[in-house]
């Protein structure tokens, strides 16, 4: 099984031509994803990329994550397949307060209930902005291929998440009851809440991270002019004078980081609260933080000392993929990509 995430194309020239030599195209599937990016870019970008690598598109995925999408959670009276296609083209709009015309609803069965001595269904429904579904529609289209499979980025996490999570099956773990999740990006978080392992609840906001990455590394590079002066052999100074500007350097990036993050703990509360008003005052067991900003520092503290709930960075039983040799590069990132090993392990 491939994985590829298209996000990374604007460095592929920077990455030497024997690590960029062609995958083994004996693949069942192949799973890829897009950033928000101007289509006029990406699409030759995608298109000469695909080609050095001699990727076949016949059986491309698509994880989907944008701002706007809204879902929601329905239960039905149990019924065929065919009958649930039709309920759901024709009366939609009966789940949403919005106008349904201006996005693409998909749904997908979670579980079967017992609800009154009768079988029902727990159906999630998720409304992608129309706007940001024709995007990746003319993106795709002018590569030259229609995806096999484009699914929720939030719904491959919940399926990575309720596979590690003990739900799969083993017998030898005790599966983690209620959690949430938190995708952290450089300028978009989203909140995952699971109850027993199933997709509950979904909401993103807008955050700005990005350039703590760049202060990090000014801090760094100031601390290391700083301890290279106080190498050289110049006047004398005096001790508390050498130690203070240290201790300023390594406390300012993690308060400026938890000051940042206040937005984030202020929505996640909500969405705790919410949850826990739905079962009689539970909130979640514990908090996972993952995405393309989960390597920061002291987060799972952060998020500890601010929430209340037992946190922690990565994916449960502390899995790791495994990168080959030559895709090595990309294994430090190796957090960023949890809707593709979602999207991978899917079984239709």
């Amino acid at each position: 099984m491939v994985i590829y995430h298209l996000a990374e194309l604007n460095r592929a020239e920077l990455i030497p031509e024997e690590e960029r030599a062609a995958p083994n195209r004996q693949y069942e599937h192949l799973a890829a994803a897009t950033e928000k990016m101007p289509v006029d870019w990406h699409s030759p970008a995608l298109k000469s990329w695909l080609r050095k690598n001699k990727v076949s598109v016949k059986k491309l995925g698509i994880t989907l994550s944008c701002p706007g999408v809204i879902t929601r959670m329905v239960t039905l009276p149990q019924m065929s397949n065919k009958d649930l296609e039709k309920l759901l083209s024709e009366q939609v709009d009966q789940y949403f307060t919005l106008n349904i015309s201006d996005y693409v609803v998909d749904y997908r069965i979670l579980e079967k209930v017992q609800e009154e001595d009768q079988v029902r269904l727990r159906v999630l429904l998720v409304a992608v902005p129309l706007d940001e579904w024709e995007k990746q529609w003319k993106l795709w289209e002018s590569i030259g291929f229609a995806p096999k499979v484009a699914d929720f980025s939030a719904d491959c996490l919940c399926r990575l998440y309720h596979r590690l999570g003990g739900w799969g099956g083993s017998k030898n773990q005790v599966p983690i009851l209620d959690l949430a999740i938190v995708d952290l990006g450089t300028d978009r978080v989203e909140f995952i809440l699971m109850e027993h392992g199933v997709f509950f609840l979904y909401s993103d906001m807008e955050i700005s991270l990005g350039e703590l990455n760049d202060q990090k590394v000014l801090n760094e590079s100031s601390l290391i002019e700083e301890l290279n002066e106080t190498r050289k052999p110049p006047e004398p100074i005096e001790l508390n004078e050498s130690i203070e500007p240290m201790d300023s350097v390594e406390v300012a990036y993690p308060n400026e980081l938890e000051d940042r993050l206040l937005p984030v703990f202020n929505t996640l509360s909500e969405f705790l609260n919410f949850f826990a008003s739905r079962h009689y005052g539970k909130s979640v067991d514990q908090i996972f933080i993952t995405g393309e900003c989960a390597n920061y520092e002291n987060l799972e503290e952060l998020f500890e000392r601010n929430m209340g709930i037992q946190s922690k960075v990565g994916f449960p039983e502390d899995w790791k993929p495994k990168f080959k040799k030559k895709y090595r590069n990309y294994a430090e990132h190796w957090m960023k990509y949890g809707s593709l090993y979602g999207l991978a392990i899917r079984e239709d």
